[in-house]
Order: C-alpha cells, then sequence, then structure tokens
C-alpha cells in the first residue's frame, strides 16, 4: 500500500520495495526465496516505540528508503534470524538507528542485542542536536565509495558542509559524555520515574485505560483513548492543551538527560491535572467543550 506523504514518489521506485512483517522470520524468508537473488538489503529500525502494525522493509535493488517503526523489543533471537536468513540469501542487513542509537544502550540497539548489522545509520542525536549523521559498517562495504578500488565507486559522503567540523566535534563530545556518564542509564531510570508517575495520576483519576504509556522507558510515547477506547486527536488536544496550560511541552514523553526529578515530578503533577479534565469529558462523552479550537492532526498524514 501508498504510505503517508508519498506524493510524487513514482510507482516504479515504490515497486522496488517490499515490505517484511517486523518478527515474523518465516514470512521473510518466503519473501526472500520469492525474490530469490533481486533483494539488495533488509533495512528496519531493530526496535522502536510504536506497538500497532509493526513493519519493516526489505529493499529490491536498487532503492532505498525509511522503513516503519515497529514496537518494543524484538522477540529473543528475531535479530540474530535475520541476521542468519541476509547472510543465506546475500543480501547486506541494515539497522536504522536514528531513534535506537542513543536511547538503547551507549552502543546502540545493536549493543543492547548482540547483533551486529552489515551497515547502520545514526542521527542528529549522534551530535545532541547539532546537524551530523553517520553510516557505519563493514569496510568492505564501505571502501565501495573509497578510492581504494578500481570499480566505479558507490555514493556515500558529500562535503558541501566539509569544512563544518563543529558538528563533528560535538559528535565526538557526546559520544564521550555518554560512554563516562551512562546517559542512557540516566535516560531509563527518569523514564521509568515518568511512566509510573503517569500511570498512577492516570488510574488515580480514572483515565488508566484511556491515557496509555508505550515503548522503553528512555523512548516513551503515550496514547490518548475516548470513551469506546479508540485512538482520538480530540482527546488528545484536551490532553495536551492541559499540560501546556500547566507549563509541560510534551507531544511525546521522550525524556532527557537534561531532566531531572524534580522536572519529572513536576510534568506527573500536571498530567493528574490534565487527567482531572480529560475524566470529565469522557463522563460528558464530548471533549469538544475543552479543545478551544481545531484537533491537532498527525504530522505524517497522507493529505494536508
Amino acid at each position: 500500500g501508498t504510505t503517508p506523504m508519498s506524493a510524487g514518489v513514482p510507482a516504479a521506485t515504490t515497486e522496488l520495495t517490499v515490505a517484511f512483517p517486523y518478527g515474523d522470520l518465516a514470512a521473510t524468508e518466503e519473501l526472500l526465496t520469492r525474490y530469490q537473488d533481486e533483494v539488495a538489503c533488509l533495512i528496519l529500525e531493530p526496535a522502536t516505540h510504536t506497538a500497532p502494525s509493526p513493519s519493516s522493509q526489505l529493499l529490491p535493488q536498487p532503492s532505498a528508503g525509511r522503513c516503519p517503526q515497529s514496537g518494543g523489543d524484538p522477540t529473543p533471537g528475531y535479530l540474530a534470524g535475520l541476521r542468519e536468513l541476509a547472510d543465506r540469501h546475500g543480501c547486506v542487513l541494515i539497522f536504522d538507528e536514528m531513534i535506537t542509537g542513543f536511547r538503547w544502550s551507549e552502543a546502540g540497539a545493536q549493543g543492547l542485542y548482540g547483533v551486529v548489522p552489515d551497515l547502520s545509520t545514526f542521527g542528529k542525536a549522534l551530535g545532541n542536536g547539532f546537524a551530523v549523521s553517520a553510516l557505519a559498517g563493514r569496510r568492505d562495504l564501505m571502501e565501495r565509495g573509497g578510492l581504494r578500488h578500481s570499480g566505479e565507486r558507490v555514493f556515500l559522503l558529500s562535503t558541501t558542509h566539509g569544512a563544518e567540523t563543529h558538528s563533528l566535534a560535538a559528535a565526538m563530545a557526546v559520544q564521550t559524555t555518554y560512554a563516562e556518564e551512562a546517559i542512557t542509564a540516566q535516560l531509563h531510570a527518569l523514564g521509568e520515574r515518568l511512566a509510573a508517575g503517569v500511570r498512577e495520576a492516570a488510574a488515580a483519576m480514572g483515565v488508566g485505560d484511556h491515557l496509555v504509556i508505550r515503548g522503553r522507558a528512555s523512548n516513551l510515547v503515550f496514547a490518548t483513548l475516548d470513551e469506546n477506547r479508540q485512538p482520538s486527536q480530540q482527546y488528545r488536544t484536551l490532553f495536551l492543551r492541559r499540560l501546556l496550560a500547566g507549563g509541560v511541552l510534551a507531544p511525546s514523553f521522550v525524556v532527557s538527560s537534561a531532566l531531572g526529578d524534580a522536572d519529572i515530578d513536576h510534568t506527573v503533577d500536571v498530567v493528574a491535572q490534565a487527567c482531572a479534565v480529560y475524566r470529565k469529558a469522557l463522563e460528558a462523552a464530548d471533549p469538544t467543550p475543552w479543545l478551544a479550537g481545531r484537533p491537532v492532526k498527525p504530522v505524517f498524514r497522507r493529505l494536508a
């Protein structure tokens, strides 16, 4: 099917990409067998935070792209199974570590789960927000973009901003800080405190089945469900407005090591106040009196 925001992507490109279900090795093997010798790589986020409809991507030559997000920790043995399938079918295993790279462990999801991909990508967390990204991988694959062979070069490096070394300095400092100060352990501790506090506050206000926390402690998101326990942008709007009124900006509950216990406790207090309003809206089966405007919309949506 067409993914959100795909207008302008030629059908010929889309046809070169086949989705495979996250967590299902048998289905992936069936696809690899069906497209024997056509698949360039398996690319996926090794783990992220969204539970519904987990899926990843399998890219026949020569297309490339990001994959939808999968949910929670992978089943034990799943990533190792993908590693074995990629080796057996002669395709490259790529981990998108844009999110997991500095939130799962100092060595990313691959370090936490002990499965090494052929290539992996990292994003701006590498420089704590500075504009930097990284492609890492096996020497023989990386060398294809280098000068020490006689074949055609693969485009791996752009030096448009090559002289701007402040981002590289930031990345070096960030990596040192993560290692020396155990930043991911801090993120997990803060997230666990936040998740426990929010769940307790929501339950105490009688909306524990409607404000739902999901994801890894270091990478929490929340769902807002209506009186029929269906996802609701109206209830999300109500909740976000009440958080803002209490001085909390939280489109998600993804924590930062800049936060401390006092920040988490303040957030939980404001969440409790928001849940009181949420409860009133549920009892009325109508959140509109508390919206004061149009409901918020998802960022990644097909229509503007």
